[in-house]
Order: C-alpha cells, then structure tokens, then sequence
C-alpha cells in the first residue's frame, strides 16, 4: 500500500512533515546535521502489532549525521525499487534488509526519495539465531521471493490498521500478522541448519505459549507471577522462560506485560466517555504512570493520552 492511500485511524497514526525541525522533533534520531538534496517532504505512518512497533517512511533526498537508537533490535527494510541510500559508507541496495542493535553513530546519505519500514522490537529478541553483535549496521541480501514476502507481510499490518474495525479483532488480526511477519524474518535472519535443528523444541514452545497466553487472557485481573504461572502450566519456570524466548524473543516478564500494554490500548482506543488514562491503567494492573507513558510510546509510537484523545475524535 503506498503512503499516499494511508487514512489516519484509531490504529495508525500519521505524520507529515513540513521542515527539518519538525523531524527532528518528532524522529527517532538524535541528528547532528541534516543537508536537503532536493525539496522536503517526510512522512511516517505507524503501527503497532504485538511485541513490535512498525513505521512507514517516506523521505525526500537527503544527507543527515547522528546517533541512530536502535533500542534493543531494529530491522530496516526497503519498500520501494530502486532504493537509493549509502549508510556509513556502503551502499544499501533495495534487495538488503537491515539489523541493528543499540545505539549506532550514522552517516546516511539519500539522492532520491525512499520508501522503508522500520521494525522496532520491545524486546532485544536475543537467543533466536539473529545476528546478536552491537553497534553496526549488518545487511542481509534477501532473495526476491524472501523479500517479497516480508514485503506483503508488513503492506497488510498497515493496510488492516487502516480499517475501522474494533480493537480486539484487530488484535487478533495484528497477532497473526505478527506470527507471519517473525516467521518471514526468521526465514531470512536465521542459518537454515539451525531452523531445521530447532523445529521440534519451537513447536513444543509454542504450544506452551498459547496456553501461557490463554491463562493469562481469562484471568486479566490477578498478578502474574513466575512460579504461580508454572505451577498453573504444569511445567517449570526456566522452560516458560525459554519457551517465551524463543516465541516472542523477549522475558516472560516483557511479554505479559506488552500483553497488558495491548489490553490497556484497546480499552483506550475504544474511546468510551467516562474512560481515562488513569482508569484504564489501573484496571490493567499499571500503577506508575510515568512508567506507564514510556512504555507505550516505546510499544505504540504515542502517548496513553493521544490514544484516546484520536478515539474519542474519531
């Protein structure tokens, strides 16, 4: 879907830009220089499915230095052919799909328009076979089938978010977009020995994690703890642990907490006139409200109140 046909909705939030300053207010980098290359323009959708927040950008040509805040992992992949981009030196083809860890020093340079999404995971999705090193850029070359696929995957999570369907269909929907999209990425990042190696403890993983999921589902209103759920599950903590891990690349702690994160949004973007932020924060076992506000702008692109805010305009 082109960033042209993007319509605003209670799921996806779009920015336009009309001056440098304005970008750097808003982006994720702390830029030192930004040189124009031609007229300006900037746009970003985003998105959210479960464990990632997803952006869309839409750049004119550029050359901007700084500092690039990976969180713990971000994955960059073209959306448009020809890509025209030099990052730190080497020249990004549009077939190359990007990793990045932590923090990276960046020299980027743009002579035509580009189109890119950016995956920013909650979690440093450590232990599933990813490149793991920090600091660098590392540049896949994705087959044209690979590609294409993840392609698709990543067009449908912003043409669902688009529709005014109700929130917890599009969760459900956003969940299984969420499964394709890892996969896909699995299918590129990973050696292909170690996915046939670890096919069979993975499909063990994940049946684990549904029934995590379902328990912690009917039950939103108790404290979710370690020992607690493993006893519930049948199973030991260190093997929910590593069955999370190897799911979702995040803690058991990160992961029912972003579910918490994904309920709260959805009682907030139902827009509900007696609704509050704080309301809906404590009903979904959230108490520190600064806390709060850093999550899920990390998790979702905006603050608890701009959800609602959009909701109750809508």
């Amino acid at each position: 879907m082109p960033f042209s046909k993007l319509k605003q909705s209670a799921h996806l939030r779009l920015q336009r830009v009309s001056s440098p300053d304005e970008f750097r207010a808003i982006g994720f980098l702390d830029i030192e220089r930004h040189a124009l290359l031609g007229p300006y323009f900037y746009g970003r959708a985003i998105t959210a499915l479960p464990g990632a927040l997803l952006m869309l950008e839409h750049t004119s040509p550029r050359a901007l230095s700084g500092l690039m805040n990976a969180m713990g992992c971000t994955v960059v992949v073209p959306m448009s052919n020809p890509t025209h981009a030099v990052f730190n030196g080497r020249t990004w083809s549009a077939s190359e799909v990007g990793l990045l860890r932590s923090e990276i020093l960046l020299d980027l340079h743009e002579p035509a328009p580009n189109t890119f999404a950016v995956i920013r995971f909650a979690s440093d999705m450590q232990n599933r076979g990813w490149e793991e090193s920090e600091g660098k850029l590392h540049l896949y070359d994705a087959g044209g089938e690979q590609l294409a696929r993840l392609q698709h995957v990543i067009r449908c999570a912003f043409a669902l978010s688009c529709t005014p369907i109700d929130h917890r269909q599009f969760a459900f929907v956003a969940e299984t977009l969420r499964d394709e999209l890892m996969d896909a990425l699995d299918n590129l990042l990973v050696l292909g020995s170690d996915r046939r190696s670890s096919q069979r403890a993975f499909e063990r993983h994940r049946k684990l994690v549904a029934k995590l999921d379902e328990f912690a589902h009917s039950h939103p209103e108790i404290p979710l703890y370690s020992e607690a759920l493993a006893r519930e599950l049948g199973t030991s903590v260190r093997t929910l642990q590593l069955a999370v891990q190897a799911i979702h690349g995040a803690s058991l702690h990160q992961h029912l907490r972003n579910k918490r994160l994904w309920s709260l949004r959805a009682q907030l973007a139902r827009g509900m006139p007696a609704t509050s932020v704080s309301s809906a924060a404590f009903a979904n076992g959230f108490s520190h409200m600064g806390e709060l506000s850093h999550l899920y702008k990390v998790t979702f692109g905006e603050l608890p109140s701009e959800t609602l805010l959009r909701s109750k305009g809508s």
